[in-house]
């Protein structure tokens, strides 16, 4: 009778095991904490409403990443890192995997709708089908897909920004987009050189393949500069009035440009992916608390 009864918890335990891989829910949570992020930058505050905004982007971006999953199940067979994901170690049936991307992708785009607002109901079909129907095809035609695949990093804060009313082309949420835009660059390339080796045995059409990693790295460098740069937009607008967070930015910025340029172009082997990686995601998100902390204290 007890031993059921455990069995029974590590099955349930398995299924959510599953569905999290499935649905690569931390990056989901990442992605959802950007449009969270652009809802209190234009409300100005928190309300229950943050949490349809929350819901419904996390829920749309877990059914991206199963659809995505579900499109190359036979390329990740062929890459170390992927081939422990439910479709290609078959932990999942493909009919079960369609089911949860149709209930996650419904589920998301209803409480957007009804919760929120049609536009950001609207850019939240947008950016999931620009991720499955535009991105994930051109993976394995052309290296410029890091540039498109950038487009799905900028829409998120649109999409909390929009479900607070917000206008679209208000140019403080442009130029949160635009440096959305930019970071999504440099932390595509990272992942790009940590996982070369992967890429090209699948076949995907990545830079690493056809450039060196000294090169590769350059680029890196050059689009965190740009993406640093960038940041420097958000005070000159009025987005980031507090001295206090000024001064914060411009020191994280220092120091990310001199992280970056020293392991990128020291003459010593410096060059660590999985804190280089850490780093500049840590970065994304620091900029972003500073958004929403001058956005509460206006």
């Amino acid at each position: 009778m007890l031993q059921t009864y455990y069995l029974k918890k590590i099955v349930k335990l398995n299924k959510i095991q599953i569905l999290i891989k499935l649905t690569r829910l931390y990056l989901s949570l990442a992605i959802t904490f950007s449009a969270v992020a652009g809802y209190v930058i234009c409300n100005h505050s928190f309300d229950f409403k943050v949490f349809y905004v929350a819901f419904g982007v996390l829920f749309l971006s877990g059914a991206a990443s199963a659809i995505n999953q579900l499109q190359e199940r036979k390329l990740d067979a062929l890459m170390k890192r992927t081939q422990n994901r439910p479709l290609p170690a078959n932990q999942i049936k493909i009919s079960t995997a369609i089911l949860i991307s149709l209930l996650l992708g419904i589920s998301g785009t209803l409480i957007l709708l009804f919760g929120t607002t049609p536009m950001a109901a609207f850019l939240g079909v947008f950016n999931l089908f620009w991720y499955n129907a535009i991105y994930t095809p051109l993976k394995t035609k052309t290296t410029f897909t890091v540039i498109i695949g950038a487009v799905t990093g900028a829409v998120p804060p649109m999409i909390g920004w929009a479900a607070a009313g917000g206008y679209l082309l208000n140019p403080a949420i442009l130029f949160i987009a635009f440096f959305m835009f930019l970071w999504q660059i440099p932390h595509f390339c990272l992942l790009l050189l940590k996982f070369k080796n992967d890429y090209k045995a699948a076949g995907f059409a990545a830079i690493t393949s056809e450039a060196s990693e000294s090169y590769v790295k350059s680029i890196v460098f050059i689009w965190i500069f740009g993406t640093a740069i960038s940041s420097f937009f958000l005070p000159l607008f009025q987005i980031v009035s507090s001295k206090l967070l000024i001064v914060s930015l411009i020191i994280i910025n220092i120091f990310i440009i001199v992280y970056f340029f020293r392991i990128i172009y020291s003459k010593k082997e410096l060059f660590n992916l999985k804190f280089a990686f850490r780093y500049i995601n840590l970065y994304q998100v620091v900029v972003l608390v500073i958004l929403i902390i001058q956005a509460l204290n206006k």
